[in-house]
C-alpha cells in the first residue's frame, strides 16, 4: 500500500506576511502603543478594529491606529493614490487587514482573489503559503512540516488554515524551528516584541491543536499502522538560547534519550519507514551546484554528532529537516539513513529555484521521493499523476 507524506518547511508566516527576509517589505508599526486621547485627536474614520485619527491641534496630525492600539506610518502619496492623508490611511488600513493573519485564517480569500493579492503584494509569505497549500494534491496523505512555521512567533492560524484538509484527519504534523522559539535582535511588525516565554506558549497551543503528543522534553511520536511507520518530532531548539544573535540548535541529551526510548517499542522496531523530523541540518549543506557553502557561524545544530550516532543506532531510515531553505536528498557518509532537506515553501531555495515541496511515498520496497515545484502564476489543479505541475521559474 502506498502512502505520501508532503514534507514541506520554512513558511516564516507572520501577522501581515512580512518577514525579516524581505527588510524592506516590513509592515512598521510604533514601539508602544499609542497616545488616541480623545482630547487630542477627533476618529476620521474606524473599521475592523482600526481607526483613522484627526489631531484637534494646528496642523491636523494623521494617525492610523489598529486593532491592538499601536501608530503605523503611513504609506506616501504615489501616483494616482488618494492624496488626503485620511483616505491614503484608510486606503492602509483596508490593505493590511485584508492579509492580516486572524483575516486569512477565518476567511480564506477565494483563488482568484488570492491571485490579485498576491500581485500587489508578490512577496506576502502568509499569501505564498496559501498558493503554496492549495497546489498540493489530494491524494498526499499527511504533511510533514519541519519548523519556521512563523517568522517570529505569530501567524499559526494561517498554516492550521492552509493546510485545514490534513489537519481536520489529524494528519498535519510539525516540529518547531528558531523563527518559532527564539528572538532576534532585528525589528519586526510583531507588537508586543515576543519574549522566549510567549514563543514558546504559542508554539505548545498550536501543537495542541494539531493533536501532537508533546512531552516534556518537546519530543513527540505517531504511529502511523496504515503506513507501516513511525515519525518521531524533535525540538532542536529545547535548550535555552545561548545569545541574542545566535540561532544553534540542540537536540539535547534528554530528546535523545526520549528517541532511544521509542525506538525500543514494538511499533518503532515493527515499522519499515522509521522518519525523524528535525529542524536544524544535521549536516553541512551547499547553496547548489557552482555557489559556496552557506556559512555555519550562528546557525548549526551543536549536537549533530551525537544526534547522527543515535539516528544511526536506533536505525532510523529518513531524517527530514528544513532551516537554512536548500532543497537537497542525500545519504551522509558514515549514515544508515538517508537526509531530505526542504526549502522554504514560501521563499524558496537559496539555490535560486523556486519554493517547493518533497513528495515522499511510502511503499513495501522503501521510501521514493520527487521534488515537486509550486506554481507562481496560478493556482493549478491536481494532474493526471496526482503531482503539482511543475515549474523552473524562480520567485
Amino acid at each position: 500500500m502506498r502512502f505520501v507524506l508532503a514534507h514541506v518547511s520554512d513558511f516564516h508566516v507572520s501577522t501581515f506576511g512580512d518577514t525579516f527576509h524581505d527588510r524592506g517589505g516590513i509592515v512598521r508599526r510604533s514601539a508602544r502603543i499609542a497616545d488616541t486621547s480623545a482630547a487630542r485627536f477627533d476618529v476620521a474614520w474606524e473599521e475592523a478594529g482600526w481607526r483613522v485619527l484627526r489631531a484637534k491641534a494646528r496642523g491636523k496630525k494623521t494617525v492610523l491606529v489598529d486593532w491592538e492600539g499601536y501608530a503605523h506610518a503611513l504609506p506616501p502619496a504615489a501616483k494616482g493614490a488618494p492624496i488626503d492623508p485620511v483616505e491614503r490611511a484608510a486606503a492602509h488600513a483596508c490593505r493590511l487587514e485584508a492579509r492580516r493573519s486572524a483575516t486569512l485564517a477565518s476567511a480564506p480569500p477565494t483563488d482568484g482573489a488570492l491571485a490579485v493579492m498576491l500581485e500587489a503584494t508578490p512577496r506576502n509569505a502568509s499569501l505564498r503559503l496559501l498558493r503554496a497549500a492549495r497546489a498540493i494534491p489530494s491524494d498526499v496523505d499527511a504533511i510533514v512540516a519541519t519548523g519556521d512555521l512563523t517568522d517570529d512567533g505569530e501567524g499559526y492560524e494561517v498554516v492550521e488554515t492552509a493546510f485545514a484538509r490534513w489537519r481536520e484527519r489529524g494528519r498535519l504534523f510539525a516540529i518547531p524551528g528558531n523563527h518559532d522559539l527564539y528572538t532576534f535582535p532585528l525589528a519586526g511588525s510583531t507588537r508586543p516584541r515576543p519574549t522566549h516565554e510567549r514563543k514558546r506558549a504559542a508554539w505548545r497551543a498550536f501543537a495542541e491543536r494539531l493533536g501532537l503528543p508533546l512531552d516534556a522534553s518537546g519530543a513527540w511520536s505517531a504511529h502511523l499502522p496504515e503506513a507501516s511507520a513511525v515519525i518521531v518530532g524533535l525540538d532542536t531548539c529545547a535548550r535555552k538560547q545561548r545569545a541574542f544573535l545566535r540561532q544553534n540548535g540542540a537536540v539535547g541529551p534528554v530528546q535523545l534519550e526520549v528517541l532511544r526510548a521509542i525506538a525500543a517499542t514494538a511499533e518503532w522496531r515493527e515499522a519499515r519507514h522509521r522518519i525523524v523530523l528535525v529542524h536544524h541540518h544535521v549536516v553541512p549543506l551547499p547553496h547548489g551546484v557552482g555557489r559556496r557553502a552557506p556559512t555555519e557561524i550562528g546557525m548549526r545544530l551543536d549536537d549533530a554528532r551525537a544526534l547522527a550516532e543515535t539516528l544511526n543506532q536506533i536505525h532510523a531510515t529518513l531524517v527530514m529537516h528544513g532551516h537554512r531553505h536548500l532543497s537537497e536528498a542525500r545519504k551522509p557518509a558514515g549514515c544508515e539513513f538517508e537526509l531530505l532537506a526542504a526549502p522554504s515553501l514560501t521563499l524558496g531555495c537559496k539555490s535560486g529555484d523556486a519554493p517547493s515541496y518533497w513528495r515522499v511515498e511510502l511503499d513495501e520496497r522503501g521510501h521514493h521521493v520527487k521534488r515537486v515545484r509550486i506554481p507562481v502564476d496560478a493556482i493549478e489543479q491536481d494532474d493526471d499523476s496526482g503531482t503539482a505541475a511543475e515549474t523552473t521559474e524562480a520567485v
